[in-house]
């Protein structure tokens, strides 16, 4: 696990959990536009730095490394939490397990664990292990699965970039892999979440809705104060990746009061 920050002269602290399957360097335009308010700390998890040469194990280890790395720090509560996919995932395992006070938290189309019968996960992860490696051997699939006029930033070049990305995913181990899609839906929390005050987002893109239904119903059950946010005309990740000043925003729009607004 790497952590980056971003806006060290800042008081309130935000942790950053970045989705799978991307290069931390594409989540670092909406870091730095978070650092205009919150010190931000962008984790890495273990097997997603090619120069880690490591492999990822599961959520809940990210998320106690993360909580060692925040104690090791000085920081013992957090202003904000911010992730992504199977980063929304490591909120809330972060907020189920209370290993830190959060304040207010963003679940950005946030994986919920299944609730089926092992044999059956199995099955499901063994179908999503396959997607990703036939997915990561044609830069024509990731174009079918993430179209360039949607996920490349103005002025970069897609042909480039997508190809970058290939090499990026092939750098994955096969235990990376598996350990991705596994913890991401079967990590384990209580049965029941515990009280707790922290106000929690859940977003979702009108353009993932059906793909994300499972994952918000089970949330929403879960943590029933979640307020539900549904972001205009946005496929998986594309607001946070693709435009990080609008994305910025919104968040601070939750996560700063009036008082500490611009």
């Amino acid at each position: 696990m790497l952590i980056r920050e971003f806006g060290t002269e800042h008081k309130r602290h935000l942790l950053f959990f970045q989705g799978s399957c991307e290069p931390w360097i594409h989540f670092t335009p909406s870091a730095e536009a978070l650092a205009k308010h919150f010190r931000v700390m962008l984790l890495t998890p273990d097997g997603h730095d090619p120069k880690e040469h490591n492999d990822f194990i599961s959520v809940e280890r990210t998320v106690d490394q993360a909580v060692g790395w925040l104690h090791a720090h000085g920081i013992d509560r957090l202003d904000a939490v911010y992730g992504l996919s199977f980063g929304g995932g490591m909120v809330i395992r972060l907020l189920a397990t209370q290993a830190i006070p959060v304040e207010k938290a963003v679940i950005d189309a946030g994986t919920a664990p299944y609730r089926y019968p092992k044999w059956f996960c199995k099955l499901i992860g063994v179908r999503d292990y396959l997607m990703l490696k036939i997915g990561r051997s044609s830069v024509k699939f990731m174009e079918m699965a993430f179209p360039p006029d949607r996920f490349t930033l103005p002025g970069h070049d897609a042909k480039k970039e997508y190809r970058e990305i290939q090499q990026y995913l092939k750098g994955y181990s096969n235990k990376t892999i598996w350990n991705i899609f596994w913890s991401a839906n079967n990590y384990a929390v209580p049965k029941a979440a515990p009280p707790m005050d922290t106000k929690i987002q859940f977003w979702v893109g009108t353009d993932e809705w059906g793909s994300r239904f499972r994952d918000l119903k089970w949330a929403i059950k879960y943590l029933p104060q979640i307020e539900v946010v549904k972001i205009p005309h946005m496929m998986h990740g594309e607001f946070v990746m693709i435009h990080p000043e609008e994305f910025a925003e919104k968040a601070f729009s939750f996560l700063l009061t009036e008082e500490q607004e611009p």
